[in-house]
């Protein structure tokens, strides 16, 4: 595993124990967590900017960022415990590509519209496709790592918007022409 993500995990495994922010209470949960994050490299389209909402304890932008330097991540975390966290792992990880705002992604005053746009368990998929559609630049994409629940979010999926990892985890991944 590279360096930073060992560290990474490493440092949410020891926060977990005082702070519980993430259900991942081990490393081997950790590990799977991040593998769990990387996944959709495979398949999605390069991107320059990405804007992750409600980044909890770093799942998927921390892992994503650590692998993706040349991308920018703007990571959105409305709850303090979990945003100093982030903020922590800017500093030990040295991810200069990587800006937390403690905010909801509508108070972030984030000002740049984001090539992808990602989210991991915070809200049904019509909420974050109406939450995310102003910050998604022309041509982005939304990528939402979602469970089998997705087909009852109320959302009309694609089956080409529905990717399958090795441990069942659905990925929603909808790139628009126009925004």
């Amino acid at each position: 595993m590279n360096p930073k993500l060992q560290t990474y995990a490493e440092l949410l495994l020891e926060w977990n124990q005082v702070h519980n922010l993430s259900g991942a209470k081990d490393m081997q949960s950790i590990e799977e967590n991040i593998k769990d994050c990387l996944y959709p490299l495979n398949f999605i389209a390069p991107f320059q900017t990405a804007i992750d909402i409600g980044s909890g304890a770093g799942f998927p932008a921390i892992p994503l960022a650590i692998n993706r330097t040349q991308s920018f991540f703007y990571l959105t975390e409305p709850r303090k415990k979990r945003a100093s966290f982030l903020q922590l792992l800017c500093i030990e990880l040295k991810l200069d590509n990587v800006k937390v705002f403690p905010s909801t992604l509508e108070d972030s005053k984030i000002l740049q519209k984001a090539e992808l746009i990602t989210s991991r368990a915070v809200a049904p998929l019509p909420i974050l496709l109406k939450i995310a559609k102003p910050f998604l630049a022309q041509n982005g994409a939304f990528l939402f790592y979602k469970g089998s629940q997705v087909f009852d979010e109320g959302e009309e999926i694609k089956k080409e918007e529905i990717f399958t990892s090795n441990n069942q985890r659905l990925y929603f991944y909808r790139r628009y022409q126009e925004c």
